[in-house]
């Protein structure tokens, strides 16, 4: 059971659904899934939305709010954030709901209900179980913008578990159609995506500790795609890392299926960075990022010592 009296009553109020920044496809198909079936609800990108998420939203004809309002008299719906930081500013209200499937979730204020299951690999899958529990309809493009959702943030099933499975065979029965699903992911990236993700490849630096590669590179946007395409080429553990000139940074991380199966976590490095330099952190042990102020390549050196230390205990 996902929902308490408390938590069925915040679905009564106007909605505002709050996707983290830079928003990833699950991030976006989860407040899709919402929006479709409340009417009384907004969708709000507190700092942008990544490119796969933008085709989403534009095939759906979902509009999206750019700039959240301070006060919100209804519920606010914070969807894929383990902790504030990672999609501030929240607007005020005395109704704040966060829905987060990572691995820990922190920083909320006292009164915050939270709908936290760890063991989920994506937050899709909790919107799907939520919409089912509370006995409410789901349309053929909801089904289809959820799967999305699953698709992406389990690595294309690489991540996925039996729960995973379950809660695609039921979005397929209610319509879902995988081809479609794969049809919207897979578009024609935008020429500066294509660009920066080579520029990744052309400044990586990479290392081999034991049986492992670890590799890192520096960009200035789409740090968690370029991650993954260091992976892609060889890697086992991949850094991508950015900052600018107000002294902002942050760094993607992702690893390959091998070395996760054998235990290895970056959402713990990362989350020790963050206790380290200050910031936040958050994700899976394949897949995690980090938000914080400081010289990038001196952050990412201290996060590539840690992997390199834990990778060393794997051998």
């Amino acid at each position: 059971m996902l929902l308490n009296d408390k938590i069925r009553k915040a679905f009564d109020n106007d909605l505002l659904l709050l996707v983290h920044h830079h928003a990833d496809v699950d991030s976006v198909a989860s407040a899709i899934g919402l929006n479709s079936i409340f009417e009384k609800s907004t969708i709000c990108a507190s700092d942008g939305i990544s490119s796969h998420g933008q085709k989403l939203a534009s095939v759906m004809n979902i509009e999206i709010m750019e700039t959240p309002p301070e006060d919100w008299d209804g519920t606010v719906i914070v969807l894929d954030s383990p902790n504030p930081e990672h999609c501030n500013p929240v607007p005020n209200s005395e109704s704040i709901l966060v829905i987060d499937h990572h691995t820990k979730i922190e920083g909320w204020k006292k009164g915050t209900k939270i709908i936290h299951q760890p063991h989920r690999t994506s937050t899709a899958e909790i919107i799907l179980d939520l919409i089912l529990e509370l006995n409410l309809d789901i349309s053929k493009s909801c089904a289809n913008a959820l799967l999305c959702g699953i698709y992406t943030d389990t690595g294309q099933f690489r991540h996925a578990n039996g729960e995973t499975f379950r809660a695609a065979s039921e979005l397929a029965k209610i319509g879902a159609d995988p081809q479609e699903v794969i049809n919207i992911l897979d578009s024609e990236r935008p020429m500066i995506q294509k660009t920066t993700f080579l520029k990744a490849a052309q400044k990586m630096k990479w290392m081999q500790e034991g049986r492992w590669i670890i590799a890192e590179s520096r960009v200035g946007s789409f740090e968690s795609g370029s991650a993954r395409l260091l992976i892609l080429l060889g890697a086992d553990i991949a850094l991508v890392s950015s900052g600018n000139k107000k002294g902002d940074m942050r760094i993607s991380t992702r690893a390959s299926n091998r070395i996760v199966t054998e235990g290895f976590n970056l959402a713990t490095i990362l989350e020790e960075v963050a206790e380290i330099n200050g910031g936040s952190a958050g994700g899976h042990p394949g897949a995690a990022g980090y938000n914080g102020k400081g010289d990038p390549e001196a952050i990412s050196e201290i996060t590539k010592q840690k992997c390199i230390k834990s990778m060393k205990q794997l051998a």
